[in-house]
């Protein structure tokens, strides 16, 4: 490590002994900064040994007070406290102390109670040598404690030295409980500065502090040079009790200047050209940031560069950056990393400084990966200071009073979360707006955000309230019904328990309620297939069977045809079988059609008609009735015109009955003897009046047949 002499000469300046003064104040209003100042609870209060701050109005009073040129007051032996936050709005800030160790610093305790002071701003360039941080100086015993600057926003361009955004100089101080965050950026060069502290000297103890500042320097002029250092710039003038114990950093440091001095911790503590300085203590010190970097990696440490050496149970980061290469060759003892602690070789006459290559930085602490893990902890705490608890933070350890570093409780996000995890999404409409507020959660929040955490526990809470439910699918109901609908209800007996069953559908349901949805359809379901049609009309059935009975199957050739189609009817037909029903009447009806009766019955006609062949018509005075009546018979009637043919039969009996014999013959040889057997004349005769019988009856016969076969 090489540093230029102007530096040192420069840390020269701040080598005294320093007297400070009293003071008093004025004041202003609350909460956000208006730009003015208060001093009243001071003015008539100067004895009083305790004030407390409610606004920011009074802090710039504050200021005002111990920076007044004519009757700077110390405010040694009192106590500030802060009793609630304050925003100092951006507007540009006039630092406590704007003097040097001999007038207009601040000497008392200011004790913040662990109250944040936001938005701290100061942008100056010029050649005055001015203040920057909130504190300029605080000298004789002046103590800062329990306090927490929020977002600075410090661009030191002045003509001063040091720079800092709690305080620019702490001579003989202590500083401890504090924590900043926000930028300081030194473009001007020439400068001591630290994201907590520009330059500590004599006795100063720093403890139980921690930044996450980013601190810049850009200068890269070699007769510019600061000396950077995360929480403190440069330590000058040590005293035995100087020390930084149980200290974190975890912000980023830049610097353009390859001569600058560059620490995670301490810049640097070169001390006096006497070199009879002890030194500067550190102890139980951790650089939790990799964000380190440097225009000359070789003169950055993790820790800090010293002449002395007194660190001890430190923790820095066993690689270097992304994208910061130490090669053997040009680093031969960083072996591939930023050194954690350079013990300085100073060449006063020289003016150089370079780092001693025999020091094992072993006996400073230890190089981790991983600053999450209980062991880091567990040696944080084992090795703590008195009044210092380390607990688990936030990528890192830090204090249990830092609720900015500290994660915040996610107890109800957790359980908001797996009360949304344990729904099934695929139930709801909008169940997206609940994977939105669970996508949205920040698991980063400190436990001084704690509002943003139960924030986003209650978006998730909210969202899952908000949820709706898909509606219910009413398909299978929407089927049931389509069918009942389909249904002709005037043919069952009762359609009733179907209308019931549509009527009952209660529509809007969710899908929560699927089931009874689907009962709703099952019960229409259920009342359709319960239906019962009515029966079929038999009417016809009846009818035909009726007219089948009503017949004497004995006129007939062949009755079997209808019988047959009696016997095929099946009761028990429904009406949408009122087809076949019908079918089975007309059966009975087309067989009864078919069917033939019997023929009459001539015996008694042609009995009639032999006997009336049998007589002589000679021997009768008319025998024409006998011959009309034969003639008058009417072949091929049925058995239903029986009468009719009895009639003819009868009317050939009732004419021979009426027939009357010719009186005996009184001519001569005439007589009244029937022919004697053996008298063939007489017997020819009888054979041709037979033959011509016979003859007339097949004739008649004929025509008969012929006659009923035309109809």
């Amino acid at each position: 490590m090489k540093k230029k002499l102007l530096s040192l000469l420069l840390a020269l300046c701040f080598v005294m002994a320093l007297v400070p003064m009293t003071a008093f104040a004025e004041g202003t209003s609350v909460d956000n900064w208006d730009g003015t100042a208060d001093t009243s609870w001071y003015t008539d209060h100067k004895t009083d040994t305790e004030y407390h701050f409610t606004t920011a109005e009074q802090l710039a009073g504050l200021a005002q007070l111990v920076n007044d040129k004519t009757a700077s007051v110390s405010f040694e032996g009192k106590t500030i406290y802060l009793d609630n936050d304050l925003d100092l709005s951006g507007i540009q800030w006039t630092p406590i102390g704007n003097g040097d160790n001999f007038v207009r610093h601040f000497a008392g305790t200011f004790d913040g109670q662990h109250h944040k002071i936001m938005n701290l701003y100061h942008h100056y360039t010029g050649d005055e040598l001015v203040r920057n941080g909130l504190f300029g100086v605080v000298s004789d015993g002046g103590t800062l404690k329990n306090l927490l600057v929020i977002d600075a926003d410090i661009a030191s361009n002045d003509g001063s030295l040091l720079a800092g955004i709690l305080a620019d100089w702490v001579n003989g101080g202590t500083v401890e409980n504090c924590y900043t965050s926000g930028k300081i950026e030194n473009n001007v060069g020439s400068k001591f500065v630290g994201g907590l502290i520009g330059q500590c000297t004599w006795s100063t103890q720093v403890k139980g502090c921690g930044s996450d500042a980013t601190v810049i320097s850009t200068e890269s002029n070699e007769d510019d040079v600061d000396t950077v250092g995360g929480l403190i710039g440069q330590w000058e003038n040590s005293a035995d009790s100087s020390s930084i114990t149980d200290c974190w950093f975890g912000g980023s440091v830049s610097c353009n200047n390859i001569y600058s001095a560059v620490g995670g911790i301490l810049g640097a503590n070169f001390e006096n050209f006497s070199g009879n300085k002890p030194g500067v203590i550190i102890k139980n010190c951790i650089v939790a940031t990799k964000n380190i970097t440097g225009a000359e990696p070789g003169n950055i440490t993790w820790i800090t560069a010293v002449v002395n050496t007194h660190v001890t149970d430190c923790i820095w980061p066993d690689t270097p950056p992304d994208g910061v290469t130490l090669d053997e060759e040009k680093y031969p003892d960083n072996k591939g990393n930023y050194l954690a602690v350079a013990k300085l070789v100073v060449d006063w006459d020289a003016g150089t400084a370079s780092a001693d290559p025999t020091f094992d930085q072993s006996s400073c602490g230890t190089a981790v990966s991983n600053f999450t893990s209980a062991d880091v902890l567990a040696g944080l705490q084992t090795n703590a200071g008195a009044g210092v608890e380390w607990v688990a933070g936030i990528g890192h350890p830090t204090f249990v009073w830092d609720d900015n570093n500290i994660p915040a409780d996610y107890t109800a996000v957790d359980a908001a979360i797996a009360r949304a995890t344990a729904l099934d999404s695929s139930l709801y409409t909008n169940y997206s707006a609940v994977e939105d507020s669970i996508n949205s959660v920040d698991r980063a929040k400190s436990k001084a955000q704690q509002t943003e955490v139960d924030a986003m526990a209650k978006a998730i809470e909210d969202a899952i309230a908000a949820l709706q439910y898909k509606d219910a699918d009413y398909t299978k109901v929407d089927a049931a019904i389509a069918k009942a609908n389909a249904l002709n209800k005037d043919n069952y007996k009762d359609f009733s328990g179907v209308e019931a069953a549509v009527n009952a559908v209660v529509r809007d349901k969710n899908i929560t309620e699927q089931t009874e949805v689907d009962a709703m359809a099952k019960a229409i379901e259920d009342a359709i297939a319960a239906l019962q049609y009515k029966d079929a009309d038999y009417t016809k059935v009846d009818a035909a069977i009726a007219k089948a009975n009503a017949l004497n199957k004995d006129n007939y050739k062949d009755f079997t045809g209808v019988e047959a189609a009696v016997n095929a009817v099946i009761r028990g037909k429904n009406l949408t079988e009122q087809t076949e029903v019908d079918a089975m009447a007309k059966a009975i009806e087309d067989a009864i059609a078919a069917l033939q009766y019997k023929d009459a019955d001539y015996t008694k006609v042609d009995a009639a008609i032999a006997k009336a062949n049998a007589l002589n018509k000679n021997d009768y005075k008319d025998f024409s009735g006998v011959e009309a009546a034969v003639k008058a018979v009417v072949r091929g009637k049925n058995i239903t015109e029986q009468s009719e043919v009895d009639k003819m039969a009868k009317a050939i009996e009732d004419a021979i009955a009426a027939l009357e014999k010719k009186p005996a013959s009184t001519k001569p040889g005439t007589s009244d003897k029937s022919p004697q057997t053996g008298d063939t004349s007489n017997l020819a005769l009888w054979i041709a009046l037979l033959f011509i019988s016979g003859g007339a009856a097949i004739g008649t016969t004929v025509v008969s047949r012929k006659k009923k076969y035309n109809r």
